[in-house]
This record gives C-alpha cells, structure tokens and sequence, in this order.
C-alpha cells in the first residue's frame, strides 16, 4: 500500500473510531432507558405503565438503529469548494453539538448522490469510504472541480466502478454508497400520488425503491412507521433476497410481503401453468367466486324435520334451495355478506316452516319465537349456512358443476386444478383474497371466561385476568391489578396481615373509584400469577373487551411500494387495489420482463386496473450491473418497440454452444466457474428436477425460469432456451429476463435449435 493511501486510510479511520466510540455510549444510553423504563412498572402511580412503554419502544428503536453496522455505518465523504466536509453514513451522529456524520437521507446528504462534474453542487471531492465492521480497508474518489482540488489527495478509480466489480453475495447489497443521480432523484420523489420507476434490467429499480422505503420512513417519520409501508414482491425467493437492505438501513418497520404471502395464512411459492394462469388471473373470476359463495356448502343437510305442534313440519332438497335464492336475494339487496347472514337465514327458513302449517289457528310471531330457540332448528341453521373462510369455498372449484360464468373447458381446466392441488399457488392467493373480501368475517364467537383451575395454577408466564384484583402474595405489601395486566398498577403498605384486609380493600376502593368505577362489595378470587386475592363486585360491570386483533380491522397502509409490477393480473391488481385505497405508491417495473398472460399493455392501463391514475413517471435508462456484451445479445429476445438498456459497465463473458450431451456440458462449464462467484443455473421449469443432482453437493442454484425475476447472479448458464420459450405464450419475455440475470458471465446451452431471434448475429 502506498504511503498517501495508507496516511489516508489512517485519518478516515480516526473519524470511524469517534463515530463507534460514540456509538457506544448512545447504545449504553438507550440500554439505561430500557432499563428505567422497566423500572417504572414497579411501583408509583398508574401513569408509570404508559412511561415505561414509551421509554423501552423508543430504547428498543434506537438499539435497532444502532446495529445496523453490518456493511460499515461511514461510507462517504464529501469535500466543498467552500472548505467545508461531511462524512456521510446510515444514521447521523452529533459530536457535542457538531455533526459527525450525517445521515445519508438528510438533505445536506443529497449532494454525495446528486453532484456530477458537469453540475457539482459546490462539491470537490467525493470519497467512498469502503469498511468491514469498523475498520477502514480502502478509499475511492471522485474528484468533481479538478480545478479547486488544491491539496486534497485523491485516491482510485472511480467509486461506481470500484462498486460495481463487487461479487453480489446471496443477497441483494444495499447501494447507499453509489447512488446515482437518476436514481436519487426517483428515491428522494415526493411521497404524494403514484411515483412510476421504470427501467431495464441492472438499473437499479429494486435498490431504488427499498432506499426510497428508507427515505419517506426518515422524512415522514411520525406518519410512516408501525409498518405503515408496504413492499410487495413477485414470490418469495426474491423477498428472501432483498431482506437484508432494509435492516442495513436502519429500517425494520417496513412489512415485505412476496404476492403469496399477502393473504393472512397463506404462503404460496409456486405458480400455475400459464393456461391456468390466464384463467384464475382473469377478473371474471370475480364473478364466478360470487356464484360459487351463495351455492349450497357440500356438507349441509338435505332436510329439515321438526313438529310443533303435533304437526310434522320438513323443508326438502328443492324447499331449502327455494330458500338459499330468497336468503341471496335479501342480502343482496341490503348489501349484507353471506358470513353476516345468519339472522336472514333463520328469518327466511322460519318462513318457509310456516307455509308448511296446515290448517292450524296459531300465532305467526309466537311460532316463529318458539321455533326459532329451538336447539334443533338453531343446529339446524348453523349447519345449513356456516360461517365459509376462503379457503374452504375455492376448494369447491374441484367440481366443475360449481364452476358459473365460464366456458366448459375452461371450467374443466380449473377444476382439474383444484382436484390434484397439494399447495395454494399465487395464483390462487388474489382468490382467497377476494373471497374474503366477498365472504366478510366470520362472526366472533364470545370468549369463554377463564376456568376458576387455570386462574389459581401458579406460573411464572405473563397472565392477565378479566378484572380488578386485590393481592398480597408476592410483594411486601398489597398490590392492585387492572383488568387485562399482568403488573401491579398501584402497591400499597407493608403490612400484610389479616387485620390489615379490610384497610386495603378501602384503599383499593379509593384507587379503582379514581379509576371510574364503585366498589360496592369484595368476593375471592385470583392474582395473574395464580395466588389468592380478592375481587371487587361493581356496581356496573366493567366494558366489554375490544375483539381480538385477528377480528378487527387492520391498520391501513400509507405507502406501498410495488416491484415488478408488470406482471400483475387483473385479479393480482384488484388484490392490491384494496391495500392501497388510502395510499400512496411506488410502482417499479419494466413491460420488456412482463411474461403473465395477461399483463397489461401499457403503465397507465396497468395503473387503472388498481384504481391510481395520477403518474409521476421517473426512468432510470442506465445499467449498472449487467455489462454491455451480455445487455446486447438478451435485448435480441425484447419484443419489438421496446428499446434496449444502455450499460455503464463493459466487459463481462458470454458463450453460446450447441451440444449433443447437456448433463456433461453443464459438468464442464460448473467446472470452469471461478470459487468466489456467485452461479445459478436457469432453465424450464419442468427441466430443474433432472437438472438438480448435476449442482449437489456445490454451491450453485438450480432456479426455474419463472422464478428468476429480480434475482442476479455473478455467472449464469442457461439451459435450452427453447424450452423456456415454448413453456408459456409470452416466452421471449421470459427469455429475457432470464438472460439478464448475469452480472458477469453467461453461457448458453443448448441441443435444440435456439429460438429464431438468439440466431441473428450470434456471437463465437
């Protein structure tokens, strides 16, 4: 290393050791907080349960903050022509009241991202300051006024390039240190309305929006978090590899969810045929799940028998179906959901039972009174029209009977589906979506109280009870719980003896009566921890308790970023239509990789189907990760009218061989790989299997083409690309997004003849 270089590293090091010496001392406070806040719930008043809950979220945010150093927290350096330097990094840092470093989505940040030598920004220098853990191990700079640069030493080549040569690793590095101007402009874009980022594959579309969530989570701070943002990717192979940018950020409230994941107990991972596909993604499948709702579940009863009377009353097969369309009719009209429609359903078979009375005298309203508490009638209903979960009703789609609205084959198509399933695809997971949206809730069932066992067993667990709850077993001195809490809210005395019951309950009465409410006797009961105590008889009974989470209504979103998102059906589209009803969006995508088939032709069109039709378009024309060779020759593969991506980056390896003995050939070419690299190989999806043993025991991934979107790899060989052409209709499409996957090499192939448009100019 040279003297000027390693006298640099040195003095950049300095700055890096002030910043973790300080570091530390912020992470012993936010540890003392945490430890005062729990401190707070052990005595004084009430209050203290809410300090200590505030006290110990803030701590624990800002311990999360704290460790997120796994890629180096200083990583810039910005000198101006003014005299003035910033050290940039990924959270900011005072030094007495000077700043240290400065956050990277701060504005005073946003010239290390913006300056260019033809627009500096005031900037002279900038420097990547390239660290493992806390030790600086290399320096990189751009010099922007050559003539202002005075005695500041520069060092390396460029901080893009030095970056980009980097090996990708198995998962997606954050690209807070070579943000580039195009990017930061769509990262820092206003959170308001719908942003649009498109671009070519290396572009940086994915890493431009996860560092736009970490953007608007810093300027919108008070409004965005508690997982008010939203990142959806296209399956869960690639929410697996973008997973660690948000955290090395400094963000963790952000919800990234795969489109199989978005249905609450539901992960699905593999998609459907693309004949399938079309069908499940079509929005008349709305209508057939309407159709298929109201039908009659394959488990109710064929026949109600009751007497009343002396009289034998029965619905049959044909009544009771009479009766489900005047259930459907009613609740259609008054917009009731079929989970809902229990007091409908029982008014509409009272009816029908009474047209069943012959020649009696009786009272309409007192028949249907005594009929309706019948236990009989009451099984009866619930069996007939029980509370439906989504997933139960679009299992009804295995017979194709119940499939309304569509053609014969098509219905045989989906029905075979559902018949054969061992999974949920994603393609069924917009169904269950509507489904639910469709069905309603289920009603809550009221919650049973706690058996009087359960409440004196002694535990160490967290427990609440139901009520107040006066107790002296654990502490020296009495202690009162609150409905709901497992800690004392107010403690009293020392005394525990028995003389002493009575003063404490007059102290307890005083503290509930505070509380609202009136104390107006005390019976026995049990403390959380089961030991024994006395409960308060009130004179009104306390509030019914709230329902649990699973039943009430979730917080909506505010920001909801979209990646890939020209593949998304129009059932996909209705899918996150209702999640962004009440925000604003990031939508990321490129129409040369859209491979559904039916993705939308245009962003405007797709931007409809979800309800949004006010764009701020930014494009990103550069690559950055997939070197130029390899650009050229996947952009033979782009439908025509899609122009091509420019890369900033030459070099890279491309080869294409035909040859008559794949498995050898693949051998040959694994062999060749160089250790440190990251290798995928691609192929149809019906061809992964038999090409699986040929990667054990090293550490190369067998991918399917149909999962490879987003995903990069140092060096990739591509298995028969006919195959992956003739697999689904938009095949080209495919094709291209799988050969621009590599970031380094390529390699092709192939024993059948390659598609027409590969053969055009083929390279050696």
């Amino acid at each position: 290393m040279s003297d000027v270089r390693a006298q640099e590293i040195a003095a950049e090091q300095r700055i890096v050791d002030r910043v973790y010496e300080l570091l530390e001392g912020m992470r012993e406070r936010a540890n003392d907080l945490a430890g005062e806040g729990h401190q707070r719930a052990t005595g004084g008043p009430s209050t203290g349960l809410v300090e200590r809950d505030a006290m110990v979220h803030r701590a624990a945010v800002r311990l999360r903050s704290l460790d997120a150093e796994a890629e180096g927290i200083v990583f810039g350096r910005l000198d101006f022509d003014d005299g003035e330097t910033f050290h940039i990094g990924r959270l900011g840092v005072r030094d007495g009241r000077e700043p240290l470093l400065v956050d990277w989505r701060a504005p005073a940040a946003a010239a290390f991202y913006r300056a260019t030598p033809g627009e500096p920004l005031g900037v002279v220098r900038r420097r990547i300051i390239l660290c493992r853990g806390p030790a600086v191990v290399d320096l990189d700079d751009d010099v922007l006024t050559p003539d202002q640069a005075g005695e500041l030493r520069v060092l390396g080549e460029g901080a893009l390039m030095a970056a980009l040569r980097r090996s990708r690793g198995p998962h997606m590095r954050d690209i807070v240190s070579t943000i580039q101007r195009e990017q930061d402009e769509a990262i820092r874009a206003p959170a308001r309305g719908v942003t649009l980022i498109t671009g070519g594959p290396g572009t940086g579309k994915t890493q431009v929006a996860l560092h736009r969530a970490a953007y608007l989570l810093y300027t919108n701070r008070g409004r965005l978090t508690d997982g008010r943002i939203l990142v959806v990717g296209p399956s869960t192979v690639f929410t697996r590899y973008i997973s660690r940018v948000l955290p090395s950020l400094g963000e963790e409230s952000v919800h990234l969810r795969a489109l199989g994941e978005l249905v609450e107990g539901v992960t699905a991972i593999r998609r459907d045929r693309a004949d399938v596909a079309r069908i499940k993604g079509d929005d008349r499948m709305r209508d057939v799940l309407v159709e298929l709702m109201w039908q009659t579940p394959p488990t109710a009863p064929q026949r109600l028998r009751l007497v009343y009377a002396g009289e034998v009353l029965t619905l049959d097969a044909p009544e009771l179906a009479a009766a489900r369309r005047r259930v459907r009719a009613r609740c259609e009209a008054d917009g009731t959901r079929p989970n809902a429609a229990g007091p409908t359903t029982s008014a509409v078979l009272l009816e029908a039972l009474w047209q069943e009375v012959h020649g009696r005298h009786l009272d309409r309203e007192l028949f249907a009174e005594e009929v309706g508490d019948r236990e009989e009638f009451r099984r009866f209903r619930r069996a007939w029209w029980p509370p439906l979960i989504p997933t139960e009703v679009l299992s009804w789609l295995g017979d194709p009977a119940r499939v309304v609205g569509l053609d014969s084959q098509a219905a045989q198509t989906l029905a075979a589906t559902y018949r054969s399933r061992a999974d949920w695809s994603v393609d069924d997971v917009p169904l269950l979506d509507e489904l639910a949206e469709l069905l309603g809730r289920p009603p809550v069932a009221p919650k049973a109280p706690e058996p009087e066992w359960r409440l004196r067993e002694l535990t160490s667990e967290t427990r609440t009870v139901a009520t107040f709850v006066l107790s002296c077993g654990l502490r020296e001195g009495w202690e009162l719980y609150a409905p709901h809490l497992a800690t004392p809210f107010a403690l009293a005395g020392p005394t525990i003896d028995n003389d002493a019951v009575v003063a404490a309950q007059r102290w307890a009465e005083a503290v509930i009566l505070r509380e609202g409410h009136q104390v107006v006797g005390w019976t026995d009961g049990f403390d959380p921890h089961g030991e024994e105590g006395y409960v308060p008889l009130l004179a009104e009974p306390l509030p019914v308790e709230e329902p649990d989470d699973d039943s009430a209504v979730d917080e909506p979103y505010l920001h909801v970023i979209l990646d890939e998102a020209q593949d998304l059906s129009p059932m996909e589209c209705r899918m996150i239509a209702r999640r962004v009803e009440y925000a604003s969006m990031t939508v990321v995508g490129d129409l040369g990789q859209a491979t559904h088939p039916l993705a939308a032709d245009s962003w405007p069109h797709l931007l409809a189907r979800i309800g949004k039709r006010e764009i701020r378009a930014l494009e990103l024309h550069t690559g950055y990760r997939v070197p130029q060779l390899i650009a050229d020759y996947a952009a033979r593969a782009l439908a025509p009218g899609i122009a091509p991506t420019r890369s900033y980056r030459p070099g890279g390896t491309l080869a294409v061989r035909q040859v008559d003995d794949l498995p050898a050939a693949l051998r040959d070419e694994l062999r060749q790989v160089p250790r440190a690299a990251t290798v995928a190989v691609i192929a149809a999806d019906d061809r992964t299997d038999t090409l699986a043993p040929l990667v054990a025991g090293t550490d190369v991934t067998v991918v399917p083409a149909s999962l490879v979107k987003g995903l990069e790899y140092d060096h990739v060989i591509v298995v028969e690309p006919a195959e992956i052409v003739a697999a689904e209709p938009r095949g080209m499409n495919r094709l291209y997004v799988v050969l621009t996957r590599a970031v380094a090499g390529l390699v092709v192939l192939h024993h059948a003849p390659l598609p027409d448009a590969l053969n055009s100019a083929r390279p050696d």
